[in-house]
């Protein structure tokens, strides 16, 4: 998925591609979450969203037409203007959301601009013929008996066998096209990943869920002072001046905190993996094994919040305490563990700012690991990072590409698997810059023999040690001439 963007927040303008693993490197201040936000905003909205854009814009168009008997004629050009009209009317749609996905204000975003290049791409190829081979496809896969005939003008849909009661036949032919034409439509459409976020403020939304929940007082007390016919305007005005102040990525950390007892119902397809003994079976058990060492004990859901116990992985043995008394990195890493226990799907993309928040380098370092093991998996990872640890990790990692599993074997005492091996072409990796006061994203070199050129973190490392080695040469001095 290659992605455009235009004047969104502190971004003014940015293209890079989605990799099955991919960062964003950067100073502080030069719009990488504006980027990982409009992202996962946009990926959330087609997941949400599609079907009832698709639906609105079909039945616009259908209603001028007219069945005769049981069958309704469709040109294949009216299709692919329908379909072409479909994906503008998104682009519109999801911008009118980036207020609210991005905590802005109204006008806020009105010169900004997210294109889903290779959706335009494929819009661009798309041919009066192309709609014909995969409404056949289609067709075929969906095992409809409505296609009565098709060729590269038109596609005739016949409803007569069906068996429903048609003394409305004519509305209920529209409504069951505008079905089968959205159907089309969502097949038709390149698949995106589900998308799942970590955001930047995920230890307070662990730390502080209770209080952020809407007070049910506050709730009763507004709603004694109204009328009763505008009590739901005046709960859905609390909501919005609860939540509003935040971008969609940590109201939905905070949902997800909050609704932890229903999450730990589910379980992900990591362990369900290896409880059906897939053939996958290593790689999802290397993956709770090297979460577990992270995380460093085991989270408990109930009554009484969110509780940590240090050291347990399957049985407690050295009791428990609520995460409001643990440490930050237990907080900040709650989420990620009940992603990957619970909720991750294959094909997701697990979107994570600043994933070494409160983490020691060695835990940084064990997280890099766990990105090749998850992206290996087929969870896409997509990353903004401050930390040299994890980008030089990946690098090690993309080196382990070069070894024979014999000789990975060798490093296993080093902690490396032959599951951590990842292919530098399977890495996109950017930094964001300001450039002539403009904040831009570029693509930075990537090769199988030493990984990842991320220079952004060079210049300071390089001066802390000239400083270092200034600072020793004057302490010498001052001994040399005592």
């Amino acid at each position: 998925m290659k992605v455009k963007l235009k004047n969104i927040g502190m971004l003014d303008e940015a293209e890079f591609e989605v990799g099955n693993i991919t960062l964003i490197c950067g100073e502080n201040n030069t719009g990488k979450n504006y980027a990982t936000y409009s992202l996962y905003g946009y990926l959330d909205f087609l997941s949400n969203n599609l079907t009832s854009v698709f639906f609105s814009i079909v039945q616009k168009h259908l209603n001028i037409l007219i069945p005769e008997k049981y069958t309704i004629t469709i040109s294949t050009w009216e299709i692919l203007a329908i379909y072409k009209e479909v994906i503008e009317k998104t682009y519109d749609d999801y911008k009118e959301k980036l207020s609210e996905i991005l905590a802005g204000k109204d006008g806020d975003f009105d010169d900004s601009v997210f294109l889903n290049q290779e959706l335009d791409y494929f819009l661009g190829k798309l041919s009066n013929d192309d709609i014909v081979n995969r409404f056949k496809e289609f067709s075929e896969n969906k095992n409809l008996i409505n296609l009565s005939e098709i060729n590269s003008e038109y596609i005739k849909l016949d409803y007569k066998n069906d068996d429903e009661n048609f003394e409305v036949k004519d509305r209920i032919i529209m409504i069951k096209t505008m079905q089968l034409l959205t159907s089309f439509f969502l097949f038709l459409t390149p698949k995106y990943p589900r998308a799942f976020i970590l955001s930047a403020e995920r230890t307070g939304a662990s730390m502080f869920q209770k209080e952020l929940d809407v007070n049910k007082n506050e709730i009763v007390d507004r709603i004694s002072q109204v009328r009763s016919s505008d009590i739901k305007e005046a709960v859905i005005d609390i909501l919005v001046e609860k939540y509003s102040r935040y971008p969609k990525p940590v109201k939905d950390n905070i949902y997800f905190v909050r609704e932890l007892d229903e999450v730990v119902k589910k379980t992900s397809f990591i362990q369900e993996g290896i409880n059906k003994n897939s053939k996958s079976k290593n790689l999802y058990q290397n993956i709770l094994d090297l979460l577990f060492e992270i995380v460093g004990g085991k989270y408990l859901v109930s009554g009484e919040g969110v509780e940590f116990a240090p050291g347990a992985k399957k049985r407690i043995t050295k009791g428990k305490f609520l995460i409001q008394r643990a440490s930050s990195s237990v907080r900040s890493l709650l989420i990620l563990n009940h992603y990957i226990l619970h909720e991750a799907q294959k094909g997701d993309i697990l979107m994570i700012d600043e994933p070494e928040l409160n983490l020691h380098p060695k835990n940084q370092i064990l997280l890099a690991r766990l990105f090749t093991l998850l992206a290996n998996a087929g969870v896409k990872i997509f990353i903004t990072t401050h930390s040299d640890y994890i980008v030089r990790e990946l690098n090690n990692c993309i080196m382990l590409n070069g070894l024979t599993n014999e000789q990975i074997q060798t490093l296993k005492s080093k902690g490396y698997i032959e599951e951590n091996k990842i292919d530098f072409k399977d890495i996109k990796a950017y930094i964001a810059k300001n450039i002539k006061g403009k904040n831009t994203i570029e693509g930075v070199k990537i090769t199988k023999e030493e990984g990842i050129f991320m220079n952004t973190f060079d210049e300071p490392i390089d001066t802390q040690n000239e400083n270092q080695s200034t600072i020793y040469e004057k302490i010498c001095e001052t001994r040399y001439d005592k």
